[in-house]
């Protein structure tokens, strides 16, 4: 009688595991999350999207949506975008306070955070904790509208500026992390980098080659699945590694301002 219902305890315990994988399986196969990981992202705005120490988050809302639709916690940095090297800073603290435990960490930067995230990569050791940089709108090498603002107010973004050339030497791309640049394609600066990195860029976006795209390219579809693929390290345009010293400034910028 005992061996009976040891025999019959095996046979229930069988099946419930066999239910519980086909399940599992049946949810995956539908889109289902079976995975409880932490990923988190962490969204740096461009400077005039900052006022008064709070970032218009209206402007990143769709992005956002998607990013937790695709299982990402989120967390904007509040950086106004103006001082690299200090906003770097406000980068690190940021993902110091929220990454804890975290699985993976990302970050999406638009237009002058991009300058900020990678030199929080590059000097202040975030290549080594953040797996994905994706950049939206950045111009890595300088923007000829940074050289008319002044020292407070934005000239870190200038070609020029001692803090930008500073970023550019060596190799931009350092660390284990992933480098991407996912935006439009009639951006005013084309992001790209040297070292690996991932570029993409989506034509269409309204406004493209009049400055507008900048704005709208936030909640384009093709740039906001392309920015979540780059943070998976999955690249739906062309990777590539050119070397160091092969990019200058203007030739990074849209036509109208060479």
């Amino acid at each position: 009688m005992r061996l009976s219902k040891i025999l019959l305890a095996m046979a229930v315990t069988t099946s419930l595991v066999t239910t519980a994988l086909a399940f599992s399986a049946g949810s995956a196969a539908a889109g289902g999350r079976i995975t409880d990981a932490k990923r988190v992202v962490f969204i740096v705005p461009g400077q005039q999207l900052y006022n008064s120490g709070e970032t218009h988050q209206a402007t990143y809302r769709t992005l956002d949506e998607a990013l937790s639709a695709a299982g990402y916690e989120t967390h904007f940095v509040d950086a106004p975008g103006k001082m690299i090297a200090a906003d770097a800073e406000l980068i690190a603290d940021s993902i110091r306070s929220y990454a804890a435990g975290a699985d993976s960490v990302g970050v999406i930067a638009h237009s002058a955070g991009g300058l900020s995230s990678r030199y929080y990569a590059k000097f202040l050791g975030g290549s080594e904790v953040v797996d994905s940089f994706v950049a939206i709108g950045a111009p890595q090498y300088g923007s000829p509208g940074g050289c008319v603002q002044g020292p407070a107010d934005g000239y870190d973004t200038c070609m020029f500026s001692e803090v930008l050339a500073k970023l550019n030497a060596g190799e931009d791309t350092p660390g284990s992390a992933y480098y991407s640049v996912v935006q439009s394609s009639g951006e005013w600066a084309d992001g790209r980098l040297d070292g690996g990195q991932c570029r993409v860029y989506v034509d269409g976006v309204p406004g493209a080659g009049t400055g507008a795209d900048h704005l709208t390219e936030l909640e384009h579809p093709e740039v906001i699945s392309g920015a979540i693929s780059a943070l998976g390290r999955d690249c739906v345009g062309t990777f590539v590694d050119e070397n160091d010293g092969d990019i200058t400034w203007p030739d990074t910028l849209f036509p109208s301002f060479r």
